[in-house]
């Protein structure tokens, strides 16, 4: 009878201690590290620019080429067929050079999008290093709807680390 009056007292002090190692976990977000810090807001900005940059050559070559369809279309009946296949032709390369262009541009961004976020990433995890042993923290978990389901509020130190990123990384 004793034995389980003792298994009792221990299965009850269990959950006390989980509660207590919680208090040596963090939380940060990541998406929100990339959005809202200096570098990541005017790296985004950099991303627009630069693809607004390239959808405007796009549209510019997009209307040339449709202008060049509808003049073949419009002269269709007065052209010799050798001559609106070459034209048809021309039409073929230029959509062909419009698709790579379009895919460039796409990759060309993508890279630039990749590389400023493994940037950002590589500079809040030693910043997240640091927060964790300032403050003794055995764990700090990457704050996502997919990861983390619920946490406290005060486990997160997402602010905290966009303060500190912006004083180091200007």
């Amino acid at each position: 009878m004793t034995a389980g009056v003792l298994g009792a007292s221990t299965v009850a002090a269990a959950p006390a201690a989980t509660v207590n190692a919680l208090k040596q976990v963090a939380l940060v977000d990541l998406q929100r590290c990339l959005l809202e810090t200096t570098q990541g807001t005017k790296g985004k900005k950099d991303l627009e620019s630069t693809f607004a940059k390239g959808q405007s050559q796009l549209d510019k070559k997009t209307e040339d080429l449709k202008k060049k369809y509808e003049d073949l279309m419009a002269k269709r009946t007065l052209l010799s067929d050798a001559e609106i296949a070459k034209r048809q032709q021309e039409l073929v390369v230029k959509d062909q050079e419009l698709q790579q262009l379009y895919a460039q541009l796409q990759e060309d961004v993508a890279t630039k999008e990749a590389q400023l976020t493994e940037k950002i990433y590589k500079n809040v995890a030693a910043i997240v290093k640091d927060i964790a042993a300032e403050e003794s923290l055995q764990i700090v978990l990457v704050r996502s709807p997919a990861t983390v389901l619920y946490a406290n509020p005060k486990l997160d130190i997402t602010n905290r680390v966009i303060v500190a990123y912006d004083k180091k990384h200007k």
